[in-house]
């Protein structure tokens, strides 16, 4: 008699429990990239909530400011590299907050962000119809 066959009789006559089912608990989907443009620092955090319920903003854990939510496609540039800061926040200001956009409908083609802060002008100027809705930008001026 094999090993199994054993198990299953010991199991029948009340010798043995069956095993316990494992409970996977699920860990969030995404991490968020926030990012503070007073101190330079971004920071990746998760929740348990679906993404679409994700906060907006947070307390920056350095400076103790306001920490943008720039999704999970945000590579945020060196500390040191002011310029490319300041185009970030040009950016959020205006209500660009490193989603992908798309301009074809049902395409997997998305528009690269600018590289300089004189194309995230033009950039502004020509995809504003892809800005993150006006309370979106208030909340953040209210904030600074």
């Amino acid at each position: 008699m094999d090993k199994q066959s054993r198990m299953e009789l010991r199991r029948k006559a009340g010798y043995r429990d069956l095993p316990k089912p494992q409970v996977k608990v699920q860990s969030p989907v995404y991490s968020m990239s926030f990012a503070c443009c007073n101190c330079k620092t971004s920071n990746m955090r998760q929740f348990n909530l679906a993404p679409c319920d994700y906060p907006r903003t947070i307390e920056c854990p350095v400076c103790k400011g306001v920490a943008v939510n720039l999704g999970r496609h945000f590579k945020p540039p060196k500390n040191s590299d002011t310029a490319q800061w300041k185009k970030v926040e040009y950016l959020i200001e205006h209500g660009f907050v490193f989603q992908k956009i798309r301009t074809i409908k049902n395409s997997y083609d998305s528009v690269p962000y600018p590289e300089t802060l004189a194309q995230a002008k033009e950039f502004v100027i020509k995809y504003q119809q892809y800005a993150a809705e006006p309370p979106y930008i208030k909340s953040l001026k209210q904030d600074k």
